[in-house]
């Protein structure tokens, strides 16, 4: 089975260090997909989103002593850049209920709650939810795909940052370094510190900022 790749490929990667990544070379081409994955994986946990569509299943909140007028209580999902959010896909908000002793789910029953998707907050409402605290609310939802703006084509400065990123490691195994032409007076070594301040700054740049109530 062939490793699947999203930020940059494998030939991006060849390309970027002038030499051919093939079947026979090492690292070879599934070897450097199987890297790429890692990154892109790396750069979604520092920068706290991704332009992959990633499902959460099961997510447990306790109810905060808060309550939005109109809104009603804000349960605050672990990311945000939420999906729309669909039964059909295996979305959910379900509730404990004490007297059944089990989960029942109201996604469909849209007056016991609002959303806002782009912020990650889930509003519910009505008096049940008002005394029931902790660990009695449970999440499956879908998030990323899309940036800020709703674009789901993939920001070149992370391409960039993916492919840099990937390259340091590939350089970092026992692939031939004379096989990678000489950046003029810049040392292996040198090339890979400037790529990983690029990268530091793209993370930087990119980074998500959390608010906790």
């Amino acid at each position: 089975m062939v490793t699947t790749t999203t930020y940059c490929s494998v030939g991006d990667i060849s390309d970027f260090l002038r030499v051919p990544i093939t079947s026979t070379t090492t690292p070879n081409k599934e070897m450097v997909r199987k890297i790429i994955v890692r990154k892109e994986a790396e750069i979604d946990r520092r920068i706290g989103h991704t332009w992959k569509t990633k499902k959460i299943t099961r997510e447990i909140h306790s109810l905060p002593l808060l309550y939005t007028f109109g809104w009603g209580t804000p349960v605050f999902l672990k990311h945000r850049h939420i999906l729309p959010l669909d039964s059909s896909l295996g979305d959910k908000i379900e509730v404990w209920k004490s007297e059944t002793d089990n989960w029942g789910d109201v996604l469909d029953n849209t007056q016991w709650y609002n959303i806002e998707y782009e912020l990650g907050t889930l509003y519910l409402r009505g008096y049940l939810f008002t005394i029931l605290r902790n660990n009695r609310i449970r999440v499956t939802y879908r998030y990323g795909g899309e940036d800020y703006a709703g674009d789901t084509v993939i920001p070149l400065d992370i391409t960039d940052a993916v492919i840099k990123m990937t390259a340091i490691e590939v350089m970092n195994t026992s692939f031939r370094m004379d096989e990678i032409p000489s950046g003029g007076s810049v040392s292996p070594s040198e090339s890979k510190r400037y790529w990983q301040e690029d990268i530091d700054l793209c993370v930087s740049n990119r980074r998500e900022v959390f608010v906790i109530p």
